[in-house]
């Protein structure tokens, strides 16, 4: 690991003990020094790269997220399209399969012979079906990777958060701007809070630098 990024890994650590602490009411800890700069335009960087990555991957699926108000909900979105057309494929081919082996059975009755042609054009549909069925776990292997990618853009989200958090506290140590903070953090940590309010906050506190 270079030395760029165990130093962001020490600063994004000391900034989380930190925010740790004042949401356990402990105000008396030191305020570490922070490039600010530096570490959100690393961050910055990083969720492009990402966001480069998601786009390539959701350029032919681009009509799932036109109505949706953020990145990762725009992500959410496609792997909800990527695992219902699964789904779909799975579900119709079983019903493929189904009516293939009773159309095997019906020619057994009336003796057709193994072998004959219909028996070989079933085999041959089944064999088709198999490999539909089978391609469908590289379409999962996407929806995998890319619920992992939104996984890490939703982390790289907190951090970017409780990095303001601490510059705002540094400009203004009130004791109702630090409440405020603390709450606005239970709400970043907070799973039930929808993602589209955390964007929002993200928003919020990047107008208070100019960002």
């Amino acid at each position: 690991m270079s030395d760029v990024n165990i130093k962001i890994e020490k600063s994004i650590a000391s900034l989380v003990e930190l925010t740790d602490a004042f949401l356990h009411g402990e105000y008396g800890k030191t305020v570490p020094e922070v490039n600010a700069e530096g570490l959100l335009s690393t961050l910055a960087k990083k969720i492009n790269t990402m966001l480069v990555n998601m786009q390539t991957v959701q350029l032919p699926l681009a009509s799932a997220g036109e109505q949706a108000p953020s990145v990762v909900s725009q992500a959410m979105d496609v792997v909800e399209l990527m695992e219902q057309s699964t789904n779909a494929v799975l579900d119709k081919s079983d019903e493929v399969i189904s009516q293939v082996a009773r159309l095997e059975e019906l020619l057994a009755a009336q003796g057709v012979e193994q072998g004959s042609t219909p028996q070989l054009a079933l085999t041959e549909i089944k064999a088709a079906m198999y490999d539909i069925i089978a391609s469908q776990s590289y379409q999962d292997a996407a929806r995998q990777k890319m619920e992992k990618m939104i996984e890490e853009l939703n982390q790289i989200r907190c951090w970017l958060i409780e990095v303001l958090v601490i510059l705002n506290i540094k400009k203004d140590g009130s004791v109702e701007n630090m409440e405020k903070k603390k709450e606005l953090l239970r709400e970043v940590h907070d799973s039930t809070t929808a993602s589209p309010l955390k964007q929002n906050l993200v928003d919020d506190l990047l107008a208070e630098f100019g960002f």
